[in-house]
């Protein structure tokens, strides 16, 4: 089979290999599927670079998220083969692959109907946003949440669950075409981070009151800025670093404002606490069957055009999520 390899750790646009590979066979706990679709992630770029959390030894075939059709399954593994799943990826075997190694722990069934690329980003991307704003945030309908990068994967699965349980959406963004996504996902305001002065702004659309809930994907400056903006017992939900830097929350300032800072590391939950995924699994697949949510897939790609789709993600020329379909 073909599958994207790493032998050196580095930027993707050299240390990506493609060639043919024997098939990985399930060890106890894991399951073999043929991709059909992946999400290609951020995350993915610093696991080519030898940076991420998770660090397999060389080599290996990034492709953190996965989905596709059972074809074999190790030893306790309750999947039937040929059933459509979605998973993480038991790394060294990752999703870049025309067959790929997932955690059979981690994997939700999906119904047949739903397509390989909804069904992958309905995974990772809308269970983050799901359990950051349920189980974490306790999002109430009427609430001013606000969304960072909210064109991203993450931040636009956020802006349409919000909208679902009829908080009030407020939305960043840094150009025209992505302002103008997250208003037709469900946005009722949206600030360009980058030309308008963003306090000013969530105190105008708020009328004072502040933010109830900020679903941050970025960090850096702009958690600084949004921190500020918090309303009384507010919910700040860290999601991630996109902006690269990992900002700090004075304790002082918690005190004063009394608001929460709450982590959210979605993938220890298929570990940690099973259930909390299988929840909002359900209730994810009733909101898109209801037609409340859709994933804003971006664009779908090839195997052999991997490199060139991290790229255009690390560059910042994505709006919406990308897909791999090989």
């Amino acid at each position: 089979m073909k599958a994207w390899r790493i032998y050196e750790k580095g930027h993707h646009s050299k240390a990506l290999v493609l060639e043919d590979i024997p098939l990985p066979e399930p060890a106890a706990g894991q399951a073999r599927i043929r991709v059909r679709a992946g999400t290609i992630n951020f995350a993915d770029i610093l696991l080519c670079q030898g940076v991420y959390q998770d660090r397999p030894p060389v080599p290996f075939t990034p492709g953190l998220e996965t989905s596709g059709v059972v074809e074999a399954v190790g030893p306790g593994v309750d999947l039937d083969v040929g059933q459509h799943v979605a998973a993480m990826s038991a790394l060294p075997s990752g999703g870049f692959a025309e067959q790929a190694l997932v955690r059979a722990h981690a994997a939700v069934v999906f119904p047949r109907h739903i397509s390989f690329p909804d069904a992958t980003v309905l995974y990772s991307t809308y269970q983050t946003a799901h359990v950051a704003l349920h189980h974490r945030g306790h999002l109430r309908a009427g609430e001013w949440l606000l969304v960072l990068a909210g064109a991203s994967g993450v931040g636009s699965a956020a802006i349409q669950l919000g909208a679902a349980a009829k908080a009030r959406v407020i939305a960043t963004a840094g150009s025209a075409e992505k302002l103008d996504l997250c208003r037709q996902i469900g946005a009722s305001h949206v600030i360009d981070h980058r030309n308008e002065d963003v306090a000013r702004r969530l105190a105008e659309i708020t009328a004072g009151h502040g933010v109830d809930v900020v679903f941050d994907p970025v960090g850096g400056s702009l958690t600084e800025i949004v921190r500020r903006r918090l309303a009384w017992e507010g919910r700040h939900l860290v999601i991630g670093f996109a902006g690269g830097q990992i900002p700090a929350f004075p304790a002082n300032h918690v005190l004063v404002k009394n608001y929460t800072v709450l982590g959210v590391h979605w993938s220890a939950y298929t570990a940690h606490d099973r259930p909390v995924v299988a929840a909002a699994h359900k209730e994810i697949i009733d909101l898109y069957e209801q037609g409340l949510i859709r994933p804003a897939v971006a664009k779908t790609v090839g195997l052999h055009d991997v490199p060139q789709a991290l790229s255009a993600l690390e560059n910042r020329d994505v709006v919406g999520r990308l897909v791999l379909a090989p």
